[in-house]
């Protein structure tokens, strides 16, 4: 368990008046910032976001939050930068990220500014009393340790407790926000595209697998998006690529994506993430003086199931100490910085570089602004973080990574096997019949020094190893109880380009 100690002198509330509103948030008084600013401009789009930043850590639905995850609530992170202002959260279920990007124009500050990071008292009672927040009257936001007096009976709010969370909720945390910084497939497009399938699925939900959503890339065409299985197409209008060849990605939890549904009738834009298949995607939507990001994870419950692993997305390779310290100052005193400005500044290479900032995420330090493509220095706990305790290494990952690269594994054979079902699905237009397509992949090859064709495995079309066997004495002595063997991670990787992305449905045979 990693604890988290916050200590609030009094609980955030929200005063509304005739001519005045006053959003008080109270700040940890273990890590102060102060920021007083009267809000001069877009205040309907500021309560839009900050309503959609609550959804985010209080939303009740079937995607959020087990038993196992109640407790595990840690209060929303502010940073106050001077030239913005952040709001970051995460969900109960470790499966989504919620960013406020505000400009600082959008303020007119009183009295002096600490800047840096704290926690915020940010109760669901808070998250309710946004929505009355009003453009017709004058809007101020407070933030400050001392806190305020609470005029609201039944404000809630808590005054000072310790939040012990797990340790795969922390690393979940900071490996979800490092992934913003991988490369990946960046797309643009118009709110309305994608608004529509979130409203087809509002009122189309799929019983059957597969559920999850397809951004297909042809040559020369705009980009698309498909929903599973009904074979839906939203074309991404102006969506432009640069891809000669056709390309798909595909991702799951797209009922996730309903979030961004208050927000998209007033967005200009919307600028899509994609780190790849079952991995991490995001979703910028511009509103007028800020940025709402989604962070949505691809990643199933398995720490061995490949692609749908946390620790698989940031190399732990380690760095440079002394480099690392250099960095952080760095950021501290210039607040943001790339990899080019970080090669001048420590004299080494883009690689190094950017090694040294990923890291600095890893451990809670920094933050990737997706907009400005920097990061920004950003202390996420009061407390370091032992690296080496929350990052174990693994030691099948790390040989099945050294196998790939030294080219010791080989294909014999990459199969399908589909099984088709008939089923009536609900669409708006009505009730269809398709051939639902369920398909395994059988891929058995050599490793290394094993015998010929000794090691074979089953992966799922959710990118998961269900059954798998090998001639190693790993597999001989726990069979799959612990996981596959380092040779059929292996096997995994290098199949990886061989496991196509095809149609989950067609319309039934007569």
């Amino acid at each position: 368990m990693f604890p988290v100690f916050i200590d609030y002198a009094t609980p955030s509330s929200f005063e509304s008046e005739r001519d005045r509103q006053l959003l008080g948030l109270s700040a940890n008084r273990r890590r102060p910032v102060r920021f007083h600013a009267r809000v001069v401009r877009e205040i309907f789009p500021f309560r839009l976001a900050l309503q959609a930043l609550g959804e985010v850590v209080w939303s009740d639905d079937s995607w959020m939050g087990s038993a196992d995850y109640q407790h595990a609530i840690l209060d929303p992170v502010i940073t106050v930068h001077p030239d913005r202002v952040f709001f970051e959260a995460f969900s109960q279920d470790q499966s989504a990220y919620g960013l406020v990007i505000a400009d600082r124009d959008l303020f007119e500050t009183d009295g002096d500014v600490q800047t840096g990071t704290t926690n915020v008292d940010f109760t669901g009672w808070l998250w309710a009393a946004l929505a009355e927040m009003r453009s017709s009257r004058e809007t101020w936001l407070r933030v400050e340790p001392e806190g305020i007096e609470v005029k609201t009976i039944a404000a809630g709010g808590r005054y000072e407790a310790k939040v012990d969370l797990p340790d795969h909720w922390v690393r979940g945390f900071l490996q979800l926000q490092a992934a913003m910084a991988m490369p990946g497939t960046r797309v643009r497009c118009r709110p309305v595209d994608l608004l529509s399938p979130i409203r087809y699925l509002r009122y189309t939900k799929a019983k059957v697998s597969p559920r999850a959503m397809r951004y297909e890339f042809p040559p020369d065409e705009e980009a698309r998006l498909v929903l599973e299985p009904f074979e839906e197409v939203f074309p991404l209008r102006d969506a432009e690529h640069n891809y000669d060849e056709f390309r798909t990605i595909r991702t799951w939890g797209r009922r996730r994506l309903r979030l961004l549904e208050p927000l998209l009738p007033y967005a200009d834009d919307v600028e899509i993430y994609l780190k790849g298949r079952a991995l991490p995607s995001f979703y910028a939507v511009r509103l007028p003086g800020l940025t709402f990001l989604l962070g949505l994870s691809g990643w199933t419950s398995k720490r061995w199931t490949g692609t749908g692993s946390f620790d698989l997305l940031v190399s732990n390779e380690p760095v440079d100490e002394v480099l690392l310290e250099r960095t952080l100052q760095h950021l501290q005193l210039q607040y943001t910085a790339n990899e080019t400005e970080l090669t001048e500044v420590l004299a080494c290479d883009k690689p190094t570089a950017s090694r040294l900032l990923a890291a600095l995420c890893r451990r809670g330090l920094a933050i990737y602004d997706v907009q400005t493509r920097r990061y920004r220095h950003r202390e996420l706990f009061e407390s370091p973080i032992d690296e080496f305790e929350l990052y174990p290494p693994d030691p099948r990952r790390e040989a099945a990574d050294r196998l790939v690269a030294e080219g010791q594994v080989r294909i014999d054979a990459c199969n399908i096997r589909e099984t088709r079902k008939q089923q009536r699905l609900k669409t708006p237009e009505g009730k269809v019949t398709r051939d639902v397509i369920y398909r395994d992949w059988v891929i058995s090859g050599t490793v290394c020094e094993l015998p010929e064709g000794s090691t074979e495995i089953v992966v799922n079309d959710t990118g998961r190893i269900i059954f798998g066997k090998c001639s190693c004495p790993f597999f001989e002595d726990n069979l799959m109880n612990h996981g596959p063997c380092e040779h059929m991670l292996a096997l995994f990787d290098a199949s990886s380009d061989q496991r196509k992305d095809l149609p989950s449905s067609v319309d039934a045979q007569s």
